[in-house]
């Protein structure tokens, strides 16, 4: 049998499989469209709107009112009640019916004419994501109020020419960052975490079972039969790869900065080194039990380590080390330099080399042990 008819053949077994198991197609059909799906629609309203927050005025004056009203102008923000004090809000937000509350002590009005007068906003920290955002629509909430204190309050009380137009504009321009949006942020990075993880269990579980199955013999795997074995789980998951770019560029709308083809191609370095790790895995461990454990280890926390929410810098020497090890860290840096922005040369090739060089010291190592336990009898069956 030559290379290119092992290869056919170890092909043409694998799909027949597929077709024949209604989990292993799940894994490679509607499993990853439902969760991308799901994650996709959650994530489609971009940004986080109408959190709940409580206004406790002690000062009930026009101040207090305006507030009120921009509260609930703001649209991220949903003024869910006015409260008298603050163990009525602590008691609201503890009981998860509203998230923070902005305090406007008594004579507030009075202290707006000698000074700033201080009004406190109170947050539930648990929720950091929704913390952030409340902090942001409230600074904006605050100087839109001072600018009409300024100018209704203030301004007549001073002597003219006092209150003047502020001599520099703030303009926000976001440069190397992505748009402060949940959606493109988050779903360009959940998407191939979940499909590397999905990926990497369809593959663990194909080369498991053929020796947990004790079902070598008929296959006889060389490197040509590996191949063929992989290539429809590469070929499915690199569509939905392609699926999940159109997604966010075709249908969303989200700008590209970089080029397409480079991000598919680091999608495919990426399951490659995914599939070296998991040859390592079956073929070290020769069950497919430990195998699978191993890859909800290795591939399950990756995002955690990756360094794009939570920066690998300020972490630990073994987050950063361990880190590094993951093939899907390295693609998230491609991915900033392909979609956020364009990269240069350089900067292109090191994630792709890295996911490379992963998938090189693996695979050599994994391919190696996998064979010796295809062909050694004594390592089928194993659970």
């Amino acid at each position: 049998m030559t290379e290119r008819t092992g290869f056919r053949a170890s092909f043409a077994r694998e799909c027949r499989f597929i077709a024949r198991s209604p989990w292993d197609l799940a894994v490679v059909t509607w499993i990853p469209l439902l969760l991308c799906g799901m994650i996709a629609w959650q994530l489609s309203g971009g940004v986080i709107r109408e959190l709940p927050v409580l206004l406790v005025a002690q000062d009930e004056s026009a101040i207090s009112r305006d507030l009120a009203i921009r509260i609930e102008a703001a649209p991220g923000l949903r003024l869910a009640g006015t409260v008298p004090d603050l163990a009525s809000a602590q008691q609201l937000i503890r009981s998860h019916r509203a998230h923070a509350a902005l305090l406007v002590p008594r004579e507030t009005a009075e202290r707006t004419l000698q000074g700033q007068a201080p009004v406190t906003l109170y947050f539930n920290a648990s929720y950091p994501a929704a913390a952030a955002a409340i902090q942001r629509e409230f600074g904006a909430v605050i100087d839109a109020a001072n600018a009409r204190q300024a100018t209704d309050r203030i301004a007549p009380v001073l002597p003219q020419g006092s209150v003047r137009p502020a001599p520099v504009r703030a303009v926000i321009a976001i440069a190397w960052n992505a748009p402060a949006s949940q959606e493109f942020q988050l779903v360009s990075l959940l998407h191939p975490a979940l499909l590397h993880l999905i990926f990497m269990l369809a593959v663990v579980s194909a080369f498991g079972r053929e020796l947990r199955d004790g079902s070598i013999g008929p296959w006889a795997p060389n490197l040509a039969g590996l191949a063929g074995k992989a290539a429809p789980y590469l070929a499915v998951f690199t569509g939905w790869a392609m699926l999940a770019i159109f997604w966010l560029a075709g249908v969303r709308g989200w700008h590209f900065a970089g080029s397409p083809l480079v991000l598919l191609t680091g999608y495919a370095m990426m399951y490659l080194a995914y599939l070296g790790v998991t040859l390592l895995m079956v073929g070290g461990t020769r069950t497919l039990s430990q195998s699978l454990s191993m890859t909800g280890l290795y591939a399950g926390a990756s995002f955690a380590f990756a360094g794009a929410i939570f920066p690998l810098e300020q972490a630990s020497a073994f987050a950063r080390i361990w880190g590094n090890a993951l093939p899907y860290t390295h693609f998230a840096r491609l991915l900033a330099r392909t979609w956020v922005a364009p990269g240069s040369g350089t900067a292109l090739a090191g994630p792709i080399l890295a996911m490379l060089a992963i998938a090189l010291v693996t695979a050599i190592p994994g391919t190696l042990l996998y064979l010796r336990a295809a062909r050694d009898p004594g390592s089928w069956g194993r659970r």
